[in-house]
């Protein structure tokens, strides 16, 4: 889970210079390209097995392969016009590789998404507990002496932004 914030802080992808040779700059990007994918496709059978900790082990790596990709596209934005001449075959395979990482980038949306309700199902039946049983040992009495249910709100001292 990256953000834009994160992409920018000083991770060892800086140095990253792709190579003057167009066709090799391409390789050089595909091979990004073919890093980053491994590493969602590896996240998403974290998400699917709910493997927390392989998931946050891989962020580090995401985070600096990302960067890597985020200034190789940079460099490539700024040689534009040395991108008429890379070769053909080369432009319809980092297409298809673009494409391919596209749909890995839309499963691991949907993988965080699916991950991120069941943690707050979770985060609600927690909740939902801790109030039952604070209301639960809060028994109120009457004048008399009779029970009543407690129907004020209680507070459970806790912050419920978990």
């Amino acid at each position: 889970m990256t953000t834009d914030q994160t992409l920018h802080n000083d991770y060892p992808a800086a140095d990253f210079i792709l190579s003057g040779d167009p066709n090799k700059a391409m390789q050089q990007m595909m091979q990004t390209i073919d890093t980053l994918r491994d590493i969602y496709v590896e996240e998403n059978q974290a998400l699917g097995q709910a493997d927390t900790k392989r998931f946050l082990a891989l962020q580090d790596r995401k985070i600096t392969e990302a960067r890597r990709y985020q200034v190789g596209a940079r460099q490539l934005l700024e040689r534009k016009s040395d991108l008429v001449h890379i070769d053909e075959a080369l432009k319809q395979e980092l297409a298809g590789r673009q494409e391919e990482f596209s749909g890995i980038m839309s499963e691991n949306l949907k993988a965080l998404d699916r991950f991120r309700r069941s943690i707050d199902r979770l985060n609600d039946r927690v909740m939902t507990t801790a109030r039952e049983a604070v209301q639960a040992k809060n028994v109120p009495y009457g004048a008399g002496g009779n029970l009543h249910k407690n129907e004020r709100p209680v507070s459970l001292g806790l912050s419920e932004e978990a």
